[in-house]
C-alpha cells in the first residue's frame, strides 16, 4: 500500500526549499502519487462536464489536499476509497467554476505567492489561476513532482513487476496464436494481446498495442502501426506493448520472424540483444549518466554496421506514466541512481527488409 503521508511530506519540503507556495495537479500521474487519486483507463475523445476544468488536487505547505471536481464526476467517476480519503470539494450544477476556485484558493491564504501546476493543466485551467491570481508566480508542478517519482519505492516495484509478469505471460501466449498465411492480420494479434494481458490480471493496456510487419521490396514507413494487412512468411513481426496495474505502466517488445529467417536476420537479432545487454549492465548506482548508457549500447550496433538504422533513444524511464524522465538518450546529463527505472530498447529497422527489436524495463541496481 503506497505510503502517501510520506510522499506529501517530501513534496512539501521539496515546495519549500524552491519557494513554491501551492501546487495545482490535475487528473494525471502526479496526482495519483501525492494522493491516491485514480485516473480513469484512457479512451479516445473528450468526456467532458460543465466546469470539467476545475478538477483537480490542491497541496499547500500546511493545508491540503483538497480535491476539486464537478458533481457529475464526484457521483459517477470517484471511487470509495478517494472520495472517503481526501477532502472532496464538489462544483454543483450550474455552479460558476472561477469563483469557486476562488474559495478553494482563499484557504490558502496570505501565502500564495508562487503556485506550481501541471505540466499539461487545461489551458482554461491556466488562465482562470492567471485571472484569479495575477501577482501569483506560476510554475511547474514537475519542479516539485518530477525527482521524487525518479525513484521507486519497495511497492511501487512490486506492483510493476506484477505488471511484466502479465506481459510475460502474454507474449509466450501469443506466440502459439500466430499463423501466418492464413488470413490472421496485425490487427487480429494486436487484440489478442490486449485480450491476454486482461485475462492475465492487467487493468488494461497501458498504451495503443503494436504489432507490425517489415518484410522484402515494402516500403512501409516506420510510422504505420497494426493495420489489416494479413500475416505472410518472409517478413519479421515487431511487437510493442504494455500491461497497466494499479496506474502503473509496463513496456515491452521484441521482434519474431515469420518462416526461416535468413543468415543476416539473425545476425542483425543477435546485434540487438547485444546492446541490449550492454545497456543492462550499464545501469548501476551514480555510476553513469543517462547519456552515457545510451552511447555505449548504442556503440554495439554502430560497430557492427547498422548504427544509421538504431533510429531512436536506447530508453526511457517508466512508473506511473509510460515515458518519464530520466531519458537513455543523448543530452541527458542526469545521474543514474538505485531504484530508477528504465526500459532497454535497441533495435535496427530496415525498411524494404526488417526489423528487430526487444524491449525489456530495468531497474537500476
Amino acid at each position: 500500500m503506497p505510503e502517501y503521508a510520506g510522499r506529501l511530506t517530501r513534496a512539501r519540503d521539496a515546495m519549500d526549499r524552491g519557494g513554491i507556495d501551492l501546487l495545482y495537479l490535475a487528473p494525471g500521474a502526479n496526482a495519483q502519487y501525492l494522493t491516491g487519486w485514480r485516473r480513469n483507463r484512457p479512451h479516445f475523445g473528450n468526456v467532458n462536464y460543465p466546469g470539467g476544468w476545475i478538477q483537480g488536487v490542491f497541496v499547500g505547505l500546511r493545508h491540503g489536499p483538497i480535491l476539486a471536481v464537478p458533481r457529475m464526476v464526484a457521483e459517477f467517476d470517484l471511487d470509495p476509497q478517494t472520495s472517503t480519503s481526501l477532502d472532496v470539494r464538489i462544483l454543483p450544477d450550474g455552479g460558476d467554476p472561477a469563483e469557486f476556485l476562488e474559495g478553494v484558493l482563499r484557504e490558502f491564504e496570505p501565502r500564495l505567492g508562487a503556485i506550481a501546476i501541471e505540466n499539461r493543466a487545461w489551458s482554461e485551467q491556466a488562465i482562470a489561476l492567471r485571472t484569479i491570481r495575477p501577482d501569483a508566480e506560476v510554475r511547474l508542478a514537475s519542479e516539485v513532482i518530477a525527482p521524487l517519482r525518479m525513484v521507486k519505492d519497495a511497492d511501487e516495484l512490486r506492483t510493476m513487476q506484477t505488471a511484466a509478469d502479465i506481459v510475460d505471460r502474454a507474449m509466450a501466449d501469443i506466440i502459439d496464436f500466430l499463423d501466418p498465411d492464413s488470413g490472421q492480420t496485425e490487427l487480429d494479434v494486436a487484440y489478442e494481446i490486449d485480450r491476454l494481458m486482461v485475462k492475465h490480471g492487467a487493468d488494461g493496456s497501458s498504451f495503443v498495442t503494436n504489432a507490425w510487419q517489415m518484410g522484402p521490396g515494402e516500403e512501409r514507413p516506420l510510422a504505420m502501426k497494426a493495420s489489416r494487412r494479413p500475416l505472410e512468411r518472409g517478413n519479421s513481426l515487431s511487437f510493442d506493448f504494455g500491461s497497466s496495474l494499479d496506474g502503473y505502466c509496463y513496456d515491452f517488445g521484441r521482434s519474431v520472424y515469420l518462416g526461416e529467417p535468413p543468415d543476416e536476420y539473425r545476425r542483425v537479432h543477435a546485434l540487438v540483444m547485444q546492446a541490449a545487454q550492454v545497456g543492462i549492465e550499464a545501469l548501476q548506482d551514480d555510476q553513469r549518466t543517462a547519456e552515457e548508457v545510451d552511447a555505449l549500447a548504442r556503440q554495439v550496433i554502430v560497430a557492427g554496421g547498422y548504427g544509421e538504422h538504431f533510429r531512436h533513444r536506447l530508453g526511457h524511464g517508466i512508473g506511473l506514466d509510460v515515458h518519464e524522465p530520466p531519458y537513455l538518450d543523448r543530452g541527458d546529463t542526469r545521474r543514474l541512481v538505485r531504484g530508477m527505472c528504465f526500459t532497454i530498447e535497441p533495435s535496427v529497422f530496415i525498411t524494404g527488409k526488417f526489423g528487430a527489436r526487444t524491449e525489456d524495463v530495468v531497474v537500476v541496481g
